[in-house]
């Protein structure tokens, strides 16, 4: 069932049936004719605000709300969208409810895509903890090895400070985490599991 709200401020009761729609009375406006359907949310909601700024009463409702109860059939073949709006208006209505319509369905539509981002990740602010990372935990000249040896300790939450003097590069960790890092880059380099 569906509620119609009048500019007035009366109020008649529709009920859904199969594919119309039936008024319990007959009201000095004529019978509902089905205005716009589709998917467009951003259209649905100024098509709704035109008419109720118009005094145009209407009927909004959910595409597929007239459905009946589902069948036995598990994938049901149904030729109608499960999403969508169905607005529909008074015949008397009708001509000027169109004119509205017209006018929005001849705007631009609505840019609704998001600003693309730069390629280039912003440079990421170090965070405090890792100025903590004192202690060091390997030392050496391979960059293969040492991106490596970082990045398998940050998947494991451990923060890495990464100090060059001259060829040689030095990891350091949180003094609390230098034995869990000690083992993990001892299992990296030795390919040996945990003792």
């Amino acid at each position: 069932m569906d509620v119609c709200l009048a500019p007035d401020g009366r109020c008649a009761l529709l009920i859904g049936y199969g594919e119309g729609i039936m008024a319990t009375g007959t009201g000095p406006q004529g019978s509902l004719v089905m205005l716009w359907a589709g998917e467009d949310p951003a259209l649905h909601s100024e098509l709704l605000e035109d008419l109720e700024a118009a005094g145009i009463s209407y009927v909004d409702r959910p595409t597929g709300a007239d459905e009946v109860a589902p069948t036995a059939d598990p994938l049901p073949i149904d030729w109608k969208p499960r999403f969508g709006f169905e607005v529909a208006v008074p015949s008397s209505n009708l001509e000027a409810a169109e004119k509205i319509l017209e006018k929005l369905l001849d705007e631009d539509p609505v840019d609704m895509e998001l600003p693309a981002e730069d390629d280039a990740p912003a440079p990421a602010a170090e965070p405090s903890h890792v100025s903590k990372a004192t202690s060091a935990v390997w030392s050496g000249n391979d960059p293969e090895r040492l991106d490596f040896l970082s990045q398998a300790l940050k998947e494991n939450e451990i923060p890495v400070r990464v100090e060059k003097n001259g060829a040689e590069t030095t990891l350091f960790v949180p003094p609390e985490e230098e034995m869990l890092a000690r083992e993990i880059i001892r299992e990296i380099i030795e390919g040996a599991p945990p003792a």
